[in-house]
């Protein structure tokens, strides 16, 4: 079986580097990305198995990178957001979106948010 690409679009980059460490300890290909400009550019260059999206970034908000990537009718990787917005409208605004799942950072560590997608991608 080959190793799962995970994106992760994060703008800081200590939080970019303890997912990058969590997930590399589950035998993912990790892919990161600190602006969603540069995220979408990955995305279609690599073609990752899910995408981890912040939401508070400069410059363009991971609700503009969600809303880019889902509607490039070629892209169909799944979105799960990550974000300590915590807001039922930002949560309800992401699904619209199209995001996959949301998860509040702050109600998760670092190896749940990990195993969080493992199971999304088990379950697909």
């Amino acid at each position: 079986m080959s190793k799962k690409i995970v994106l992760i679009i994060e703008d800081n980059e200590d939080i970019q580097e303890i997912y990058k460490i969590q997930f590399e300890s589950q035998w993912f290909t990790v892919i990161t990305s600190l602006t969603g400009l540069d995220g979408i550019a990955k995305t279609v260059e690599h073609s990752p198995d899910i995408i981890l999206l912040d939401i508070m970034m400069p410059q363009m908000d991971g609700f503009e990178v969600l809303e880019t990537i889902k509607n490039q009718s070629s892209i169909t990787t799944p979105i799960i957001v990550c974000s300590n917005l915590s807001q039922e409208s930002d949560i309800i605004k992401t699904h619209e979106l199209g995001a996959s799942l949301y998860l509040v950072k702050s109600d998760y560590t670092w190896s749940q948010v990990v195993e969080k997608v493992i199971w999304f991608l088990n379950k697909a």
